[in-house]
C-alpha cells in the first residue's frame, strides 16, 4: 500500500479523530506525571510535552549539548523562550562528557555504542537536574516507538509495520529510567501511559506514517495532533545527532592508532571471545570488562546468545544484541 501523501489524509476524518484522541490522551499522561523539569531536546516529541508539562507546574528544563552548531540548540531555545522558563543549557566537552561513561556502562550494563553515546546525554542532563534540586524529569520516551518514528520501519509492508510496532511497544525499555533510579531522580515519561500506548499500537501504518513536501515523514498522527508545536515539522533526529555527540566514533578513532586497535581486537577476540568493531566500541568495551568481569565469567553458549559477545539475548527471536550492540546478532 502506498504512503498517503499529506493533502489525502488532512482531508480524511478518520485521521482527525486520531489526531483528537492522541491530543487528548498525550494531555492526561501529561497531568498524571507532573515533573520539576523537563529534559528538553527542542524535537517534537519533547516540544509537544514542554506547554503541557508548564500547564502542571514544570518551570524548568536542560538541554545537553556538545557543540556550538548542535541541531538542538535552536529548537530548545525557542520552545523555553515561548513559555519563559529558566532554561539550562549544559554546553560540554566530548572530553568532558565521557567522564560519564563508567555511570552509564554500571547503570545499564551495556557496551553497545548507539546505546552509550544517547545515554552519555541523558546522564549528564539527569546529573544537572539532580544538581539542581529536581527530584521529577520528565522525558519524551517512548514516542518514536508508539508512533512510527523510526526511518527503518517506513519501509515495511503496512501489517509488518504494525506487527513490529507492537512488539517494540511491548519491549521499548529505555535508559533514562534505571539512570534515575541510580541518581534518586523519579523519571516521568508521559508517552509510557498505558492508555496512550493501548490507543497508539491498534494505529494503523497510514496514520503514522505520511508523506509531506515529497519527503516520507514518522510520527504523522502525533504531528497533527499538535498543529500549534513550534517543531511540529521537525525531522526526527536520534539524541546524539540533536546534541552532538555523534562525533564520539570520530573522536575515540582519534585517540587510538590502527595498529594498537588491531592488537586489542585479537586479544579481545581470543581472551574474551567478544568481537569489537572499531575504537569506540572497545573503549566502552574496556569500561565494561572493568566494572564487571564476573559477568564476562558467568556466559554460557547457547541457542539464545549473542554470536558476537556470547551474552544471552533478550528473546529467541531478538536479533539485535543490547549488550554490546550487534546486528544481526545471530547467524
Amino acid at each position: 500500500m502506498s504512503v498517503p501523501t499529506e493533502r489525502a489524509l488532512a482531508a480524511d476524518s478518520e485521521l482527525g479523530r486520531a489526531a483528537a484522541e492522541v491530543r487528548e490522551l498525550v494531555i492526561r499522561a501529561v497531568a498524571r506525571r507532573p515533573a520539576d523539569c523537563l529534559l528538553l531536546s527542542g524535537g517534537l516529541d519533547t516540544a509537544i510535552l514542554a506547554p503541557l508539562a508548564a500547564e502542571a507546574g514544570t518551570a524548568a528544563a536542560v538541554t545537553v549539548l556538545t557543540s556550538p552548531e548542535a541541531p538542538d540548540r535552536p529548537y530548545a531555545a525557542t520552545v523555553a523562550a515561548r513559555l519563559g522558563w529558566a532554561h539550562t543549557v549544559v554546553d560540554v566537552s566530548l572530553d568532558d562528557l565521557v567522564h560519564e561513561l563508567d555511570f552509564v556502562v554500571r547503570t545499564l550494563r551495556t557496551f553497545d555504542p548507539m546505546e552509550i553515546r544517547n545515554s552519555l546525554v541523558v546522564a549528564r542532563g539527569l546529573r544537572e537536574a539532580v544538581r539542581q534540586g529536581h527530584s521529577r524529569v520528565m522525558t519524551g520516551d517512548a514516542a518514536d516507538e508508539l508512533f512510527g518514528g523510526y526511518s527503518f520501519m517506513w519501509g515495511k509492508p503496512d501489517a509488518e509495520f504494525e506487527e513490529y510496532s507492537r512488539r517494540m511497544a511491548a519491549t521499548m525499555r529505555f535508559s533514562s529510567m534505571p539512570m534515575g533510579k541510580a541518581l534518586d531522580v523519579d523519571v516521568r515519561a508521559p508517552y509510557t501511559d498505558p492508555e496512550l500506548v493501548r490507543f497508539a499500537t491498534g494505529l494503523p501504518k497510514r496514520l503514522k506514517v505520511g508523506v509531506r513536501d515529497g519527503a516520507t515523514v514518522g510520527k504523522w498522527v502525533l504531528r497533527w495532533a499538535f498543529p500549534d508545536c513550534p517543531s511540529q515539522w521537525r525531522r526526527k533526529d536520534p539524541i546524539e545527532v540533536g546534541s552532538g555527540a555523534t562525533r564520539l566514533p570520530e573522536w575515540f578513532a582519534g585517540r587510538t592508532s590502527t595498529e594498537s586497535l588491531g592488537v586489542q581486537q585479537g586479544r579481545i577476540l581470543r581472551e574474551d571471545r567478544v568481537e569489537i568493531r572499531d575504537a569506540e566500541h572497545l573503549a566502552y568495551y574496556e569500561a565494561f570488562r572493568r566494572i564487571y568481569p564476573e559477568l564476562l565469567a558467568q556466559r554460557r553458549p547457547g541457542a539464545q546468545t549473542c554470536a558476537h559477545c556470547g551474552f544471552d539475548l533478550p528473546r529467541p527471536d531478538s536479533t539485535f544484541c543490547i549488550t554490546c550492540g550487534a546486528y544481526p546478532a545471530r547467524p
